[in-house]
Formats: C-alpha cells, sequence, structure tokens
C-alpha cells in the first residue's frame, strides 16, 4: 500500500491518505517508529502492526486523560477501556505500561481512598472495604490500610450517626436502639466499636411520647373522627414502639 500524504490534526495526530483511497489516522510517533515518513510503500503486515501499535497508544492516552481526573483502581481503568471498544489484549499492556510507570498503584488507591471517606462521609469499615472488594483490589493490603486507623475515628463517627439519629427520632426507646445498631451495622460498624455508646444512650420515653402522640394526633385529626381516628392513632403509635397503657392513658387525658 502507498502513502500518497499525511495531514495535520489535533492531539499530535495525522490522518495518512493511501493510494487505493483509503485512510487512517495515526499518533505521530507511530509514524516515527515505523519511519513512514521514507518508507512510502507497506505490506499488509507492516499496516496491521501499525494499527494495532497505533491502538496501543490510544487506548494508553486515553487511561491517562481518566487519571488525570482522579486515581482509579486497576478494575476502573480495564472497565473504561472496554467501554471504549478497545481489545482485552490492548487493555492488559495498557494496564502493564501505566502499573510500570506508577500511574496505577493500588497501595495508594486504597490509602487515599480509605482517606476520602474517613473525611467526606460516615461509612463504617465494612462498607469501605467491601466497597474496594467490588473494585478487585488485594484484601490484605485494604486490612492493613483499615487496621491502621484509630479506633476512636469510628466511634466518633458512630457519636455523630447517633446524634443525628436521636434529634429526629420518633420511636420508642427499644424500637430506637433496634434500629440504629441494624443502621450503624449497615453502614459497616461492627458491635466492638458501637455497643458502648448503645448502651449509654439516654431517651426519655414519656417525653418523647407526648411529643410524638401530639404531633400524630393533630395530624390525623384533620383526616379521620371517631372511631378511625383513634384506631389510626393507636395502630400508628404501636407501631413506634410505645405500649398500650401509654397510648389509651394519652386518649384518656385528652
Amino acid at each position: 500500500m502507498q502513502i500518497l500524504g499525511y495531514k495535520k490534526l489535533k492531539d499530535n495526530r495525522y490522518k495518512v491518505y493511501f493510494k487505493n483511497s483509503e485512510e487512517i489516522i495515526l499518533y505521530d510517533e507511530v509514524i516515527l517508529k515505523f519511519n513512514m515518513l521514507t518508507n512510502k510503500n507497506l505490506t499488509e503486515k507492516q499496516l496491521e502492526e501499525i494499527q494495532e501499535y497505533n491502538s496501543e497508544l490510544a487506548s494508553y492516552y486515553k487511561a491517562l486523560k481518566y487519571l488525570a481526573i482522579k486515581m482509579r483502581p486497576k478494575k476502573g481503568i480495564r472497565d473504561y477501556l472496554k467501554k471504549n471498544d478497545f481489545a482485552e489484549k490492548t487493555i492488559v499492556k495498557t494496564i502493564t505500561r501505566l502499573e510500570k510507570e506508577g500511574y496505577i498503584n493500588e497501595k495508594k488507591y486504597i490509602h487515599y481512598y480509605v482517606l476520602d471517606q474517613i473525611n467526606l462521609t460516615l461509612k463504617g469499615p465494612e462498607k469501605i472495604k467491601k466497597t474496594l472488594l467490588q473494585e478487585l483490589l488485594d484484601e490484605e493490603l485494604i486490612n492493613k490500610e483499615l487496621n491502621n486507623i484509630d479506633k476512636k475515628i469510628w466511634q466518633e463517627k458512630c457519636q455523630k450517626i447517633i446524634n443525628k439519629k436521636l434529634k429526629v427520632n420518633k420511636d420508642s426507646k427499644s424500637i430506637f436502639l433496634n434500629k440504629i445498631q441494624m443502621y450503624l451495622f449497615k453502614e459497616g460498624y461492627s458491635k466492638d466499636i458501637y455497643d458502648d455508646f448503645i448502651k449509654n444512650i439516654e431517651l426519655n420515653d414519656d417525653d418523647n411520647f407526648l411529643k410524638i402522640a401530639n404531633q400524630i394526633y393533630q395530624k390525623l385529626q384533620k383526616k379521620y373522627t371517631d372511631e378511625k381516628l383513634l384506631y389510626y392513632f393507636k395502630s400508628k403509635l404501636y407501631s413506634k414502639g410505645y405500649t398500650i397503657e401509654q397510648i389509651n392513658e394519652f386518649i384518656n387525658n385528652i
């Protein structure tokens, strides 16, 4: 195949024109590597090698731009390149090169990811670990990084979560304790981190009950009367963990 000429494009690329009216776009590195400025006639095999190498460069530069936004694990790069239709062989070579040049580093990625989660979220260690494992990162490295975090940091986060939930709580103490433990577990905290805080929660059922009962009664009163009002009122409060004795006493005092 005979090369007729070149046209410069952006991003260090050139459009290459062939005698048979075919056109391909190549990086300048490819043109220089294969001495295409002097070698104007290419075999089919040479052209295949050129296009393969060009694809590898395209994959590499695509990944670099993606990494420039923020650090990524190998799985993130692989998924991104696959989405952009690069061949598996090309993706493997790209990731190998990026690792060799230090652009992909599992240990650093885990370290900064854990720091971000601590500084920006209230997630617990197990939830953070689960996310990292989904990225196919080394479990030993993850455990080592999480074990370096002072337990007090996780405890402070637990206390923040409990305080936030207490401010908007409308349930009885027993229901609240069950809910908060389930929530903390879901957020990745183990019992040994939050247990002491749970035991020390001070929640006055009587004060809370009166406040919530009044709010619910006033709200339901706008929709229902008589038996329906009492039925829905009792159901609402009972579902929040309050006793039938408390509910009946409130009704008798209205």
